[in-house]
């Protein structure tokens, strides 16, 4: 049976195209600017913290509902098949485009050897946009399959099934040189971080998955000063509040805590006058602080005995 092949793009063919998934992914950064688009982000962050910065972009402008994606056959494997086009759809609006990696082909690398295999000559892997589906755009398929549960457990911000993971931050602090400690708070205040003193005092009277929550915000404030990098945006004091909660926000939405009902500070003047390199510098920044601080709440601690340290017992300044 013969085998149809897909036409071969001319060079200004390839050169639209390319320009064409430029601007594509340049709306996605566009997006940042409403706020609106700024939590659809962050919330889709939380779902998909372990993409790029820019698929995490892409899968919120192009579907804000998203917490899962797949390939059309890769959902076959899960047990789903993925849903036919609605009528009011676009044609090629269905799917959510994502770059992935385009390695060299084993023709590629073999014909590289045969030439002498100069390293400055071996082929390289390219990016191109390529089509997902989000969970609620596919259907559980029918027995023999075994459809995989694809929703993740929702906690309630104000419990406390997450005193557990108070330790790991803890923990976090402590190879930060932060010192940490529990107290009760004037006013209406859940934490703050001293600056000079390199403290973080969370109040003591919150649900545990609240501490959790005014941690994470506190611990993107003292990364964003003891492990500054080069290409971080400056930030006034409105700016960083921004940075610190989106951070907080969505930290704690990885852990399942659904936190709808805060508000995110956004700053709607700062983004519209806001040159769209510094919006994008500043997601940068709020997505490596963030995987910072999930990589403490969702690794155990090298130290066993870090779970038998107690509230009372943690400042370690």
């Amino acid at each position: 049976m013969p085998v149809n092949h897909k036409p071969q793009l001319t060079d200004d063919e390839r050169a639209e195209r390319r320009a064409q998934d430029r601007e594509y992914a340049r709306q996605a950064v566009e997006q940042l600017r409403s706020s609106d688009g700024w939590n659809a982000w962050l919330t889709a962050r939380a779902s998909f913290r372990n993409y790029s910065l820019g698929n995490q972009l892409l899968i919120a402008m192009a579907r804000p509902t998203a917490t899962r994606v797949a390939g059309f056959r890769a959902w076959l494997k899960l047990g789903y098949s993925v849903q036919k086009r609605p009528d009011d759809v676009p044609e090629g609006a269905w799917a959510i485009k994502i770059w992935a990696p385009c390695p060299p082909s084993r023709k590629q690398l073999e014909r590289w050897q045969h030439n002498g295999a100069n390293p400055d000559e071996r082929p390289r892997t390219f990016f191109k946009l390529v089509p997902v589906f989000a969970q609620d755009q596919v259907q559980a398929m029918p027995p023999p399959a075994l459809p995989v549960p694809l929703e993740p457990p929702i906690r309630d911000i104000d419990g406390d099934d997450l005193a557990a993971v108070l330790p790991r931050l803890i923990a976090l602090a402590s190879d930060l040189e932060v010192g940490v400690r529990f107290d009760d708070l004037p006013g209406c205040a859940h934490g703050c971080y001293e600056i000079k003193n390199q403290r973080i005092t969370i109040d003591a009277g919150l649900s545990a998955n609240q501490k959790v929550k005014t941690f994470c915000h506190e611990l993107a404030h003292a990364i964003v000063r003891l492990d500054r990098q080069p290409e971080d945006p400056e930030l006034d004091y409105a700016s960083e509040e921004l940075v610190a909660e989106s951070v907080a926000f969505t930290c704690v939405r990885s852990l399942g805590i659904a936190a709808e009902g805060y508000s995110i500070p956004y700053l709607t003047s700062w983004a519209e006058d806001t040159d769209l390199e510094v919006l994008e510098q500043t997601a940068g920044l709020i997505d490596r602080l963030a995987s910072r601080i999930e990589t403490a709440l969702h690794t155990e601690p090298a130290d066993n005995d870090i779970d038998d340290i107690g509230e009372s017992e943690a400042v370690i300044a």
